[in-house]
């Protein structure tokens, strides 16, 4: 674990008020969302998520903004679970539904891919991400390249309020964008990492090809999320 981790784990358990200030969090909302900033710390603790602080509460905001819709939750690009128990605590009962290999990315393009090679992320595996998650309730795995995972065994029709999307690579991307934008609910929202990230320019490709022509506007947020609300 980092120092500057170790740091705020520490600010977050002793001192949440100097964290507060030093984050320049004063008079915000997630200054008072006491449930955030605990799992914040939990997350920094079990160093499995990728995101930076600003994204989960993108991850964290969104999914509580959508809790009043209709329908499932879902996660493409579980990796090693962090995300996912972000949405677990603030999914309720709805059901979430988590694709991928759990075995590393697969291959990529890399003319649209960036820097990305076959088997990054494999330090992750599908038996440790269901017992990291395994308090949470109706939460269910799909182990495998989605989206012929998810065939024949996620629920027939099954609808979703709230989709968060990891996939870091145009093909994957572009797939899985065809398979839940039909899928959502209206007023439901895709959220994605890696939009921003010039690391991985092959998720903007695949938003602005996907929804090129579509009502829905691609929204850019920090650091690297965009978001689609579905008309």
């Amino acid at each position: 674990m980092s120092i500057s981790n170790r740091l705020s784990i520490w600010l977050l358990r002793k001192h949440r008020p100097l964290f507060i200030r030093l984050k320049k969090l004063q008079g915000l909302d997630v200054s008072f969302d006491e449930s955030f900033l605990e799992t914040h710390a939990e997350l920094l603790e079990d160093g499995r998520a990728t995101q930076t602080f600003r994204e989960r509460y993108n991850l964290h905001a969104l999914v509580k903004a959508t809790s009043h819709l209709p329908g499932a939750l879902a996660e493409a690009g579980v990796y090693r679970g962090g995300s996912a128990k972000l949405i677990c605590r603030m999914k309720g009962d709805a059901d979430l539904y988590l694709f991928d290999t759990f075995e590393g990315m697969p291959q990529v393009n890399v003319a649209t891919d960036g820097a990305f090679s076959a088997g990054d992320f494999s330090d992750t595996g599908y038996d440790d991400v269901v017992a990291y998650l395994a308090e949470f309730p109706k939460v269910h795995f799909f182990k495998g390249f989605f989206p012929q995972s998810a065939l024949g065994k996620e629920p027939e029709r099954q609808q979703y309020r709230f989709v968060h999307l990891d996939l870091d690579i145009f093909e994957s991307t572009s797939q899985a964008l065809a398979f839940f934008y039909p899928r959502m609910v209206p007023g439901g929202i895709i959220l994605s990492h890696d939009y921003g990230q010039a690391s991985a320019p092959g998720v903007k490709k695949a938003f602005r090809e996907f929804f090129l022509g579509k009502s829905e506007a691609i929204i850019p947020l920090w650091d690297t999320h965009c978001a689609v609300v579905k008309m």
